[in-house]
């Protein structure tokens, strides 16, 4: 299922070749559950009718039901919607990210306490000790060194040392393996620069705020307090729990971005690609299925962890390949 783009200035062709892109990365994995990303582009008025997402272009209107939506991106600062519409996305519990002037994304919307049992999940939240929450980040840096080397090869590259540094992260990462290990990863994978200077840097951090989004958006829906993490704690953030979770979902991102060739300037067409990082299949518990199914496995699997003290039983994704969801 493609990301539905609103954009004046994509030409039909250029539309139409990154569908066709994308198109031909699609197999067998079917996903009836999946959601679309809303991505607008260009000057649009947004609104809710009898249950239904229309956006206006001119004097064309296009409606989508909100129980198909994932994601709303807001590129254009000519966007229109009213507080009503704001309100009733929130209510459908549909996460709305909106984009700076650089186009790039500075801001995230999300529902408060759409879980029904949210107290209860709460409760148990901050009532973790301390030695589960250092277990359940070694495995979450576990598995994102484990997806790092995955992308190498896939890439034609030496994983060097990454498979050795997963098998020897410490309780807490104590010993910063996940440092070390992005080192060699990004040393490896792109050869001039670093990530933060390199041509891809713009396409990696639109990619990743897209994730980000995706996974906020599920953790409240899950009645987390996102707030609160496992590893990172900085009173600054109100996503500390998402930016924990996401950390083994970035590989992905870097996947697209390398296979695809999505480097700066970041293009319309480029961003369109990205939006689609939810489609992309990856394997968890044995499974493979589309990114958004993992990421609500993850939580699930989190809120597991939690209630019986046993780090072994969170559920993290696993890359293997770029391939993306079939929808029926």
């Amino acid at each position: 299922m493609a990301p539905l783009v609103w954009s004046r200035a994509l030409p039909q062709g250029e539309l139409l070749s990154t569908l066709l892109y994308c198109n031909a990365n699609a197999g067998k994995v079917v996903d009836k559950m999946a959601q679309r990303t809303i991505l607008i582009q260009s000057k649009a008025h947004l609104c809710i009718k009898n249950g239904l997402l229309m956006i206006t272009v001119d004097d064309r209107s296009s409606t989508i039901p909100l129980e198909d939506i994932w994601v709303v991106i807001v590129e254009s600062h000519q966007t229109t919607m009213t507080v009503a519409c704001m309100s009733q996305l929130n209510d459908a519990g549909i996460g709305v990210m909106i984009c700076g002037r650089d186009h790039m994304p500075n801001g995230l919307m999300l529902p408060m306490g759409a879980h029904s049992r949210h107290a209860r999940i709460v409760e148990d939240q901050l009532a973790m000790s301390l030695p589960l929450k250092k277990q359940l980040w070694k495995r979450i840096v576990q598995a994102k060194i484990l997806n790092q080397a995955a992308v190498l090869t896939e890439m034609g590259l030496s994983t060097g040392p990454l498979p050795s540094y997963a098998k020897t992260v410490l309780s807490g990462d104590a010993d910063n393996r996940e440092g070390a290990a992005a080192s060699a990863y990004f040393k490896a994978l792109i050869t001039e620069g670093t990530r933060r200077n390199s041509m891809q840097s713009s396409a990696l951090d639109y990619g990743y705020s897209v994730l980000r989004a995706g996974i906020g958006r599920a953790a409240v829906g899950g009645g987390w307090l996102v707030s609160q993490g496992l590893h990172h704690h900085s009173v600054y953030n109100a996503f500390n729990l998402v930016d924990d979770l996401i950390e083994p979902f970035r590989p992905l991102v870097d996947l697209i971005v390398m296979s695809y060739g999505v480097a700066e300037p970041l293009g319309q067409r480029d961003k369109a690609l990205l939006a689609r990082v939810f489609e992309h299949v990856m394997t968890i518990d044995g499974k493979r299925c589309g990114c958004q199914q993992c990421i609500e496995t993850t939580l699930s699997s989190l809120r597991t962890a939690v209630l019986e003290k046993d780090p072994k039983r969170l559920l993290l994704p696993e890359l293997n390949g770029l391939e993306m969801v079939t929808v029926e």
